[in-house]
């Protein structure tokens, strides 16, 4: 397969296949490799960042178009992928410097004592979220269930304030869809245009030390990914930011 360009028609990211469109189509690439070029792209286009489906990886080129290419060979990283290693890493450093300190001293008798102790507590605090995440991840249900409150989540942070939110679930073609419905309280087209845009990303991007919760439906991105799952966002009756979260059956 030679690489294909891939842009939106005119929504992005794209609110589904419906609104992407392949330049130069392949008459030699049947439908459902074809489908799995546009499901790359599209979720690419709505994450910001390299997108495997099925054999299909699309890498983001701008707001509206991505290049999709055959996986031959592992792709490179993307930043969700360093974010899951780098959290590791950091939480085994602050639990090695937190337990020779707090080992050094038997009693907290510095404000510098006092500290490590801190850090070691917030560190062991971290790796028991992290190992928690990891044993939910095994579970559909549970992981279902968690990707649902964190784009409830997602949606409220975005739109600010939120009148109504409500969570429908439907079965399609081998996949449970949980759409998740949020009324904004006040907001206009614009500012709903802005949130849709921005539900695929990590919040916030640069503020803060914290990790986990506040990426809200971000964190995500690669465990989508490996289990063939989809995400799309779309407005509905002007006033309402609807995220369909595609999961497939097991």
């Amino acid at each position: 397969m030679h690489p294909r360009l891939v842009h939106a028609r005119v929504e992005s990211p794209p609110r589904g296949v419906q609104d992407l469109t392949v330049d130069d189509a392949d008459p030699t690439v049947d439908d459902a490799a074809g489908h799995d070029s546009l499901v790359a792209a599209g979720q690419a286009l709505t994450w910001r960042a390299r997108f495997t489906a099925g054999s299909r990886t699309a890498i983001p080129l701008s707001a509206t178009c991505a290049v999709v290419v055959e996986r031959e060979e592992p792709a490179p990283e993307g930043w969700h992928d360093r974010f899951v290693r780098g959290l590791a890493h950091r939480l085994a450093g602050e639990l090695t410097i937190a337990t020779f300190g707090a080992g050094e001293r038997p009693a907290p008798v510095s404000g510098e004592d006092a500290d490590c102790a801190e850090l070691l507590g917030s560190a062991i605090d971290g790796l028991g979220r992290l190992l928690a995440d990891l044993e939910d991840a095994q579970t559909p249900e549970e992981t279902a269930e968690r990707m649902v409150a964190d784009t409830a989540g997602t949606h409220a942070a975005l739109l600010g304030a939120v009148a109504d939110q409500r969570v429908a679930v439907r079965q399609e073609d081998g996949f449970t869809v949980h759409s998740v419905r949020s009324v904004a309280a006040g907001a206009s087209r614009a500012d709903l245009e802005r949130a849709r845009s921005r539900v695929g990303l990590p919040w916030p991007s640069q503020a803060g030390a914290s990790v986990g919760e506040e990426l809200g439906l971000a964190r995500w991105c690669t465990a989508m990914q490996v289990r063939g799952h989809q995400m799309w966002s779309r407005l509905q009756d002007d006033d309402a930011l609807v995220t369909d979260l595609w999961l497939r059956d097991p």
